[in-house]
């Protein structure tokens, strides 16, 4: 593993540990064994490095997911997804995300920038799950919405049964056959019709 890789690895360990708000390089340099210096020598800067952290858990992330997927006898995506998510082990790695995710929203100037790509790369992995259907797009957008506010629920709460069961009614909703829009209109219609005829 080259020097930077390594420093990277170290740095993504330390702010899944401290987060990244009020993130200095001397306190992390000292943590992961290095100095201030070779960081900016090899991130070019503070925010060099935390792009990099950032880029470094999301490829983890969806990295394990992907693999998860591709094993024979999973669950509905969706509720595999839930239960990888909710998995103890892999907290650090969301708590870092919506970290991120609410400082952008109070500086987008500071912090954005670390979300770029992530919500379309995120919404491309759960469309390649989802059965094929004109509004996969858009399925996949509300079900990365729910999952969002589902973990920060249990995040915040801990209560795994309350949001898991939440979770469950959710899918068994999307897996419904639910008609397009605009569709009951035109079924009323041609009710109407055959009614007048």
């Amino acid at each position: 593993m080259e020097r930077k890789d390594e420093l990277r690895v170290k740095a993504l360990d330390y702010c899944l540990a401290h987060g990244v708000a009020g993130l200095s390089l001397r306190p992390l340099a000292l943590k992961i064994g290095t100095s201030a210096r070779l960081l900016i020598y090899h991130f070019g800067s503070r925010d060099g490095l935390i792009g990099e952290v950032m880029n470094e858990a999301h490829r983890r992330v969806q990295r394990s997911f992907e693999e998860l997927i591709r094993r024979p006898g999973f669950k509905s995506p969706l509720r595999t997804f839930w239960d990888w998510t909710t998995d103890r082990r892999n907290a650090p790695y969301l708590r870092l995300i919506f970290e991120v995710q609410v400082l952008a929203l109070q500086n987008p100037t500071a912090y954005a920038r670390y979300l770029a790509g992530t919500s379309s790369s995120w919404l491309t992995v759960i469309e390649a799950a989802l059965p094929s259907s004109g509004d996969r797009r858009a399925r996949a957008t509300l079900c990365a919405a729910i999952i969002d506010g589902l973990l920060l629920e249990f995040l915040s709460t801990g209560d795994l049964e309350r949001t898991t069961s939440a979770l469950d009614i959710f899918d068994s909703m999307l897996r419904a056959r639910v008609p397009r829009v605009g569709s009951d209109r035109r079924s009323v219609a041609r009710q109407n019709r055959s009614k007048g005829a």
